[in-house]
Formats: structure tokens, sequence, C-alpha cells
């Protein structure tokens, strides 16, 4: 049995503008460590690559060919290019039509985004490795849950149903169901109740199982990248599978609609790594509260209070609180950071202005 770790690096990460951009989003920059956040899933994924197996990384055209140089050198790893972002139902069928062709039905993928935050390396393996076992000997589709450490309405939920085993601290539970990110509230109410974890959009689960999931649930997208692989799968069925098939997510496309999911609670530290305010989560903090990320940081006196700075300029904070800072060499950001959760309708406006170049974003 082969086990496919796929990376989905798609999308720009515009939540954490100025840093993250259109032509070198968050996931090939080193935001939390000194690697890249794809070298960091990269290196995560490596004790799977065996007998020949590689990552498939799925991404844009637009930034296809910075992977590499992201990377350490003598990475190697199989591409999927899209032409266009089209979410991620379409990405997970066309990986699922490669793995099929490059490693048959029976191999088993673990579908990962590029830019999570993650750690112990260790318990993570060991998670996947009962995830593995469950998704290729049930024949389930498999979700990595996170016990939610807080009330957070920026996650889905995942309303968990019997517990059908355990492998060392991972446990293993029947899905009831998907919920959408609810309002604080809810989420107060889903945290106490102990029966429900953050859904982390990590997957695992057999290529024939996935794909006949497709067939069954979105049967247009199943023809259409059966066809591609028809066709050979080369670049341009691709691009005609993305510019024909629908733009879905592959939670409401398969997840939320599937009667056999499980889901795997994970013993392991994760953080998606959504905007600035997961800084201070996965840094650490002084005892004001203060997280200070990069070179030349003067910071005194500031609490609560977010300074990453990723130019040459010298940067001083004084005073401040609950403000994120952010320096690169061709832009600042001062937010206060109650305003971060409304930061991209503010990017919106930042775009329109005729005096602020295009290039910046």
């Amino acid at each position: 049995m082969n086990i496919i770790p796929v990376i989905l690096a798609g999308g720009i990460g515009e939540r954490f503008w100025p840093f993250s951009r259109s032509s070198m989003p968050k996931q090939l920059l080193p935001i939390i460590s000194n690697k890249s956040m794809i070298a960091e899933t990269f290196s995560r994924v490596h004790p799977f690559c065996k007998k020949g197996v590689q990552p498939l990384v799925v991404t844009g055209k637009a930034i296809a060919s910075k992977i590499k140089k992201a990377l350490p050198a003598k990475s190697s790893y199989d591409c999927i290019v899209e032409p266009m972002g089209k979410n991620t139902a379409p990405a997970v069928a066309a990986a699922a039509a490669f793995c099929k062709k490059k490693y048959g039905e029976d191999s088993v993928m673990v579908v990962l985004s590029a830019d999570h935050a993650i750690s112990p390396k260790e318990d993570f393996v060991k998670a996947v490795k009962y995830a593995v076992e469950l998704a290729h000997g049930q024949d389930h589709l498999v979700v990595f849950g996170i016990h939610p450490s807080r009330p957070d309405t920026g996650y889905g939920y995942i309303q968990l149903a019997k517990k059908v085993g355990a492998s060392e601290k991972n446990e293993g539970f029947l899905v009831k169901r998907f919920v959408e990110k609810p309002d604080q509230k809810t989420a107060k109410k889903y945290v106490s109740s102990k029966k429900y974890l953050w859904n982390s959009g990590m997957f695992v689960w057999k290529t024939s199982v996935i794909l006949a999931e497709f067939k069954q649930y979105m049967p247009s997208l199943h023809k259409q990248i059966t066809k591609a692989e028809k066709a050979g799968l080369n670049q341009k069925a691709l691009d005609t599978f993305y510019t024909k098939c629908i733009k879905e997510s592959i939670d409401y496309g398969i997840m939320e609609q599937s009667q056999r999911v499980m889901a795997v609670k994970g013993a392991f530290q994760w953080d998606d790594i959504g905007s600035w305010e997961a800084i201070s989560r996965v840094l650490p903090q002084n005892k004001r509260g203060s997280t200070v990320s990069g070179k030349r940081v003067f910071e005194a006196d500031c609490s609560n209070t977010i300074v990453a700075n990723n130019s040459n300029l010298t940067v001083a904070t004084i005073g401040l609180k609950d403000a994120v800072v952010v320096t690169v060499d061709d832009a600042v950001l001062v937010i206060a950071r109650d305003k971060l959760p409304a930061f991209k309708e503010y990017l919106k406006e930042l775009k329109i202005q005729p005096k602020i170049p295009k290039s910046l974003f």
C-alpha cells in the first residue's frame, strides 16, 4: 500500500498581507520558523515517502515555478498546476486521478494544506498512520479533528458520534455531521459540550473511495475528471477540466454529504495560521502578552501586541496596546487586533486606491 502526501498549495493568504501576496503567498514564506511553510510541510510528510512515492503538490500557475526555490535542495515532488483556482473539490479530484494513474486505486491519499503549523512531528506521523489504518481498512473518508482550545468562530466544527477505536493517544470516531463556522454563542456551546472538534481541513482516504464519493455526490465533476484522465491527465487536459468544472470546497461537495466519514482526534498541536492573530499562538509571548518576530525590532511597554518585521528597516514600537504592526520593504500595516477579522474587507478598499501600486498585492 502506497501512502501519498497531497499538499494543497494554492491560495494567496491575503490575511497575511503585506507579507503574503499573489506573487509570493504565505506558503512560500518563513512565517513561523526559518523555513518556508511548504518546506515545513514537506519535512512533516517525509516519513511516508518510500518506495518511489513522492509528495504531490497542487498549486496555481502563478507560483508553481517558485515552489522549488522555497524547498530544500534536491527536494523531489510531482505537481499539478491549476490554471485557475476552483477551491478544494476540483483540486482533490485532480489529485485523486493522478494518484490512481501513478500508484493505483488502492493507494491512500493524505491531503494536507501547505500552510498549517503542526507539532510535534512525531505525534502527527502517529496520527496519520492511525488514520491510514481506518481509511484503508474500513473504506471511510477520515478527517483530522482538533480538540478546541477556545470558542473560535473562524473554524468549522465536527460533531462526533460513536467512538470506533484508538491508537496510543489518537482516538477514532464516526462523524455525525459537519457544521459551518458558528457565532460566538454557538461556538461556546460546542466547546463546553466536548462533543465537537475543529475541522482541520486535513483528510485521509483511499483513492478509490474518494473517486466513488465524487461519482455519487458530484457526478458532473467526476465525469469531467474522468474525461481528463482518459485524455492523459496532461496540462491541456487539466486546463480543460479546470475551465469547465464547478468551483466548490471538498467540505461542502463531499464531506457534508458522505455517509462514510470518520474523524481522528489528533494528539498534536495544530493551527491553520489563518491570520496575523495566529502568530501570538505559535510564537513565544513576553510577560506583557506581546509577540515579536524578525530582526531589528525594539519593543517597549507594549501589551497584547504583535510586531513582525521582514524588512531592512529598524522598527520601534512603544506603548502600543492590542495592535499588530507588520513591516516589509515596501509596505507597513498597523491595525488594531480587534479589526483583524474584518481585514479582508479593508484590503478590498486598499486595493482600489488609485495611488497605491497594484504590485503590492
